[in-house]
């Protein structure tokens, strides 16, 4: 039987509960700022790619 493998947090590399939910996760473990902060830099990453 195939089975999911456990998802990890991209914020703190946690490896989560196979049954738990990453957006309790993200909401009880980390910070406003810290989620913000961490939108900001994949948009970033995604609107300045190859532009250097």
């Amino acid at each position: 039987m195939v089975s999911k493998p456990r998802m990890q947090c991209p914020l703190c590399n946690e490896r989560l509960e196979r049954d738990a939910d990453i957006e309790e996760h993200l909401l009880s473990q980390h910070e406003p700022r810290e989620l913000a902060s961490e939108i900001a830099s994949e948009w970033e990453a995604e609107e300045f790619a190859g532009t250097e």
